[in-house]
């Protein structure tokens, strides 16, 4: 059963205010018709198990945000950009979007008040979808459809955390001593950050400073000593609805508690000289803890996009995030805009933050060896998970996406990671998945923002997977390849040239060949190859550029 998708909505938004700009204002582009039928598919089938007496965590749509005329826009506009924080502003403007819009616009309180008095208990509430996620008894659900400012109900999913691998600690792990010169000790974190080239670019003096990094995960062990607690700007427990990430007395506890986090904070960003490094340790950190492992590794997609909102208001530039697959999704969910924290996702990539996803840990499951959402979203960078020897996982999942795009976007080590453990202050080990490899390349995006604080999510994005180790052949297996951080530091944006479309340096007729069997439909090209293969750069691939190719080879010869 497939998720209708919120994506209409919101392109739908855009074209109407534009329009609005344009030919002047219509009420119709600021309200939308009440969906039909108002309960989702996967909401109905629920509440026909259900009885009367259960309750359910639903989202509830919004037909608008309580605005109505064009003044009305403005002025919520205005306010919502005085508001904005300078630094979200800043990395806004990167990409063309430091105006608050109608995404930006806060949820109408009086429809949420409303909606609490039918016995609704408030979960979060998101002004990029205009929704509430709520708790309420199922016999309320039909009663609430009836409200005119209810566009529309759906179920608030559940995902599982990617399930951690055991694997034994093999002692093959390459310590700093053994290499010289080198700025710092690394310890027996030397060979994941050599692995990717890290260690070059902090010789270089880049090591993720003056970045901010959301991550999101399970709680924080903020008191080991490879945590540099200054380093964190902020955080907040969705769970628990407090500031403090670090489990405590009266939490729901999670088991083991904190564990997980703790793991992806230090592979990301800790710090202890002659013990552990993660890429980004000069990085800033918000941390948001939005999964509990309490509830069978359970946790709920509300909290996640609560969290990527917060962060993007607190101006992160980067999140990392490992999150699992649902029961729910069918493949053909994994499209890149159905799921929820994948829409999500590709609203922070808008809003010019660049989102880290674990691909998953699925390889080997009988009943989903598919990548996980948001992994699946068109402008993430996924990330699979590699051993010491650069060998993929049997573990880490494959890609394609539903609609044949290729995942994962790059590895890193996801085998045998060292990282701080939350068993004590000074306590370190080794953790499989990709979970692990995901931090990895979430700090790598850091030290290359750190480097080029002026580029946006798809120069990163780019440069990262134009200087990996597979970029001329990515696959599913291993998208573009093995991250190397220091070759998208100096990477110049001139390794996609029209008409070079494997990527060799020449115009030869295999560069034809391929350009033929696109038009003709035999191979989909990916998100690079378009560019290369576009060689007239009017947005389509068609006989007229490979009549553009055929000149371009006779007139110059197979020289860029």
């Amino acid at each position: 059963m497939k998720r209708n998708s919120q994506t209409g909505y919101f392109v739908l938004t855009g074209l109407a205010l534009l329009i609005n700009l344009l030919f002047g204002f219509d009420k119709s582009m600021l309200v939308y018709e009440k969906s039909t039928p108002v309960l989702s598919p996967y909401l109905q089938a629920r509440v026909d198990g259900s009885t009367s007496s259960d309750t359910l965590s639903v989202w509830i749509y919004f037909t608008d945000k309580g605005i109505f005329t064009i003044d009305e826009y403005d002025s919520a506009k205005d306010i919502t950009e005085k508001r904005m924080n300078p630094r979200t502003r800043w990395r806004r403007a990167k990409v063309n979007r430091e105006n608050a819009d109608f995404s930006d616009i806060p949820v109408c309180r009086d429809y949420v008040s409303k909606v609490l008095l039918y016995g609704a208990k408030l979960r979060t509430t998101s002004k990029w979808l205009n929704a509430i996620s709520v708790c309420l008894p199922v016999d309320s659900l039909h009663l609430l459809a009836q409200l005119k400012f209810v566009y529309k109900i759906d179920l608030v999913l559940k995902f599982k955390l990617s399930p951690e691998i055991s694997k034994s600690h093999i002692s093959t792990g390459l310590s700093k001593d053994t290499f010289a010169p080198a700025t710092l000790n690394y310890g027996q974190s030397y060979d994941q950050l050599n692995q990717i080239n890290v260690i070059a670019a902090h010789e270089a003096g880049y090591a993720g400073q003056n970045v901010y990094v959301l991550i999101l995960d399970t709680g924080f062990f903020k008191d080991h000593e490879a945590i540099d607690t200054t380093l964190i700007i902020a955080e907040r427990d969705f769970i628990n609805n407090d500031g403090n990430t670090q489990d405590e007395p009266g939490d729901t506890v999670t088991v083991p508690p904190h564990a997980h986090g703790t793991y992806c904070l230090s592979a990301l960003g800790g710090s202890m000289d002659s013990k552990h490094y993660g890429p980004a340790y000069e990085s800033n950190f918000l941390l948001a803890k939005t999964e509990c492992v309490a509830y069978e590794r359970e946790i709920e997609e509300d909290w996640f996009v609560a969290a990527l909102e917060w962060g993007d208001s607190l101006g992160a530039d980067v999140t990392s995030a490992s999150l699992g697959y649902i029961d729910w999704y069918d493949f053909s969910d994994i499209d890149g805009k159905t799921a929820v924290t994948t829409i999500a996702v590709e609203q922070a990539y808008k809003n010019g933050i660049l989102c880290v996803s674990a691909a998953g840990n699925q390889n080997n499951s009988p009943d989903w060896k598919h990548i996980i959402t948001p992994a699946d979203a068109e402008h993430v960078i996924s990330v699979g998970a590699v051993d010491t020897n650069g060998i993929i996982s049997s573990f880490s999942s494959r890609g394609p996406t539903y609609d044949g795009r290729i995942k994962p976007e790059v590895v890193a080590r996801g085998v045998n990671t060292h990282c701080a453990l939350a068993g004590g202050q000074t306590s370190y080990g080794y953790k499989s998945g990709t979970s692990l490899s995901t931090p990895l390349v979430a700090g790598a995006v850091a030290v290359i923002l750190s480097a080029h604080p002026d580029w946006t999510p798809d120069m990163v994005r780019e440069a990262m997977m134009m200087t990996a180790s597979n970029f001329r052949n990515p696959d599913n297996t291993y998208g573009w390849g093995l991250v190397d951080v220091m070759a998208a530091i100096e990477y110049d944006f001139n390794g996609i040239k029209p008409g070079d479309i494997d990527f060799d340096g020449r115009f030869l007729v295999t560069d034809i060949v391929i350009l033929v069997r696109i038009v003709l439909g035999e191979v989909n090209p990916h998100e690079f190859e378009f560019q290369a293969a576009d060689i007239n750069s009017n947005g389509t691939i068609d006989i007229s550029d490979i009549i553009d190719l055929v000149n371009k080879i006779l007139d110059d010869g197979n020289k860029i």
